[in-house]
């Protein structure tokens, strides 16, 4: 009879270990939608903020090929106050 009693304990033991676990993997699964909603609203900013960088980009070439002309006009300005 006390080895009866010894595994009823331990079964109860281990069940209430496996209803831990249980809950624990229930209560992440609640947090999964909210996980997905915040990765998403993250992907977008990202995405938002490449956009932005991608069209400063574009703009440079045009940048670029006016510097020449911007710094000439600096200088020719630089040389009339002199």
């Amino acid at each position: 009879m006390a080895d009866l009693e010894e595994r009823v304990a331990t079964l109860e033991r281990e069940m209430s270990t496996l209803k831990a676990r249980v809950s624990a993997d229930e209560e992440d699964a609640k947090n999964i939608p909210e996980l997905i909603k915040t990765e998403f609203r993250l992907t977008n900013s990202q995405i938002a903020r490449l956009s932005r960088d991608v069209a400063e980009l574009r703009d440079l070439p045009a940048k670029v090929d006016a510097l020449p002309r911007v710094v000439a006009e600096m200088l020719a300005e630089r040389d009339k106050r002199r």
